[in-house]
């Protein structure tokens, strides 16, 4: 049996090569479509996210797919643990927006078809909406964030550190979150 487990050498690996070509997702935004797609009721498969990942590298290198894999393994436990906090502090904005950008790119498998089922009670509807709205709130351009923070006279570090912990807490039970709704909207079966 393979082991998973994801290492610092396996980051490093990771970022050298998300980097080193124009079609690959940066490793930031590798790691909220992975977030995402892992929270998706009809999951993805494996080659999908990697041609996703990889920007359809069809050369991509077996280190780096294994890599890739344990990274993806590394979230899903954390996920599925209830365990998952977005691994970068609020100060670290810019890797906070390709994190959220990610989030954002890897729900449009799954997302709209959830809120616009006529099925979802209004609740549901609201929880997936709020939860989704403040997981992707980091990929607003932070001159967008600074000038909400001085029309209503908020400090923008404070504000962001604010949205950074609600963000984590909404996090934790994402994927929970979207599977009943899922269930409940009945466009997934509970078994999927």
């Amino acid at each position: 049996m393979l082991e998973f487990s994801f290492t610092e050498q396996h980051k490093a690996l990771l970022e050298g090569y998300l980097s080193s070509s124009e079609q690959a997702l940066p490793y930031a935004v590798c790691e909220g479509y992975l977030f995402a797609i892992i929270c998706s009721p009809a999951g993805i498969e494996v080659e999908q996210w990697l041609t996703a990942v990889s920007g359809g590298d069809e050369q991509i290198a077996e280190e780096h797919v294994f890599a890739l894999m344990a990274l993806h393994h590394d979230i899903s436990e954390r996920v599925f643990s209830g365990q998952f906090q977005i691994p970068y502090p609020s100060s670290a904005f810019a890797k906070l927006q390709q994190w959220s950008q990610g989030f954002l790119a890897g729900i449009e498998h799954f997302y709209a078809e959830l809120v616009n089922s006529d099925v979802l009670n209004n609740e549901m509807k609201q929880a997936l909406i709020s939860s989704t709205e403040q997981l992707g709130f980091f990929s607003l351009e932070q001159s967008q964030i600074a000038q909400f923070c001085d029309v209503n006279g908020f400090e923008i570090q404070t504000f962001c550190q604010q949205q950074h912990e609600l963000a984590n807490e909404f996090a934790m039970a994402y994927a929970q979150l979207v599977e009943n709704a899922a269930v409940e909207s009945g466009l997934y079966d509970e078994e999927a």
